[in-house]
């Protein structure tokens, strides 16, 4: 094994960048809201590592997340809106890797994402006002499941893809000074898949 390779391994902090391409929807509980479409988005941000063993690190960072998505009422015709929120998040996960093979870790990823809601856009296709704006909580709390790989290009630099799932926890929506047609007590939660693509130093 190189020099330049033990050093990545061996490194406690790395520090980088990554951006996102995302495919978000929001998941309503609810048998009168639907869901009607996703959204594409992306994330971008500052990532960082602290590795407390060969294998093990916890990872954070700071990112702009946009989610989003599509959702109707069946009950009520033409009552299609588009979501369209932004949040900034605080990835907080645990990161699991492989040892190194020709250059190459696997790891897989687990952690909560707490964010805060920076802006929020909903645009309605109908007779009825079904417009949510300025009625999105500021806090949201998400799960992070991910999957990718990591290759080493010299020293401690190294690339990085994964694979990631964002599961909401937390009801988006305010209760009590939304428009009628959200007054109810629905529920409606944020998810998205992406794809991470950065680089670690």
């Amino acid at each position: 094994m190189s020099l330049g390779i033990t050093k990545a391994q061996d490194q406690k902090f790395h520090f980088g960048l990554k951006v996102a391409p995302t495919l978000a929807w929001l998941k309503p509980d609810s048998k009168e809201l639907k869901r009607d479409g996703s959204k594409l988005g992306f994330s971008y941000g500052i990532i960082g590592e602290y590795n407390f063993s060969s294998n093990y690190a916890i990872a954070s960072g700071v990112q702009v997340t946009y989610r989003g998505g599509s959702l109707k009422f069946d009950t009520i015709s033409n009552s299609s809106s588009k979501w369209n929120l932004q949040y900034v998040e605080l990835p907080i996960t645990i990161k699991m890797k492989t040892n190194e093979f020709n250059k190459f870790r696997y790891f897989g990823q687990f952690g909560f994402v707490p964010g805060v809601n920076i802006k929020s856009k909903v645009d309605t296709y109908a007779e009825d006002d079904l417009d949510g704006k300025g009625n999105i909580k500021t806090m949201n709390l998400s799960m992070l499941i991910a999957a990718g790989a990591e290759y080493t290009i010299s020293g401690s630099t190294t690339l990085l893809a994964s694979f990631e799932f964002n599961n909401g926890f937390l009801d988006i929506v305010k209760k009590g000074d939304a428009t009628d047609a959200i007054q109810k007590d629905y529920k409606v939660i944020s998810n998205y898949f992406a794809l991470n693509i950065g680089v670690m130093f």
